[in-house]
């Protein structure tokens, strides 16, 4: 007869059956991440920052709170001036921020477009309306996967004011 056993690495009914906690951990941490899917907490979520910004100027930006790589997102500006807008107008907005984008194109085009260190600069022909609305038709790129924070702010004598500041958090 041979000295190796198939039951050598069987737990002795003296010492009891092994521990349930790690069983338990592991089922409550799935069942919360169901629930939060199941609630929402997970998915896509849409932000809205907007404030009221130098000489009369009202700046709003929709934009992707929380989202996935490669999904399309929202990326709205608007503009307001009761009195309508300058012939032109010119928004900055963080360089790094977009660099998260894989991008179509700013809906209307930009009649200019410069970057320094910091700043993306667009500047827009606007025929003196009250409202610009400026979409940027956008996805996340594949491999972006840490959050970014950004700012927007409108150019006054060629200074951004009052920047309004947003972040995007990514799920993978």
């Amino acid at each position: 007869m041979s000295d190796v056993s198939t039951l050598r690495d069987i737990r002795p009914i003296h010492k009891g059956p092994r521990p349930l906690i790690w069983r338990r951990v592991g089922a409550a941490a799935l069942a919360l991440f169901v629930l939060a899917g199941l609630f929402g907490f997970l998915g896509d979520r849409v932000g809205v920052v907007e404030d009221s910004v130098a000489e009369g100027h009202h700046l709003r930006l929709e934009y992707a709170e929380t989202s996935r790589p490669g999904l399309d997102v929202p990326f709205e500006i608007r503009l307001t001036r009761a009195e309508g807008l300058d012939p032109e107008v010119t928004l900055a907005l963080t360089g790094d921020y977009l660099d998260m984008y894989e991008t179509q194109g700013w809906y209307p085009e930009p009649t200019e477009q410069t970057r320094d260190g910091e700043w993306v600069y667009l500047t827009f022909a606007t025929e003196g309306q009250p409202v610009m609305i400026i979409d940027f038709d956008a996805y996340i790129q594949p491999n972006a996967v840490l959050p970014r924070s950004g700012r927007l702010a409108l150019v006054v004598d060629g200074e951004p004011v009052d920047p309004l500041s947003f972040r995007t958090v990514l799920f993978p």
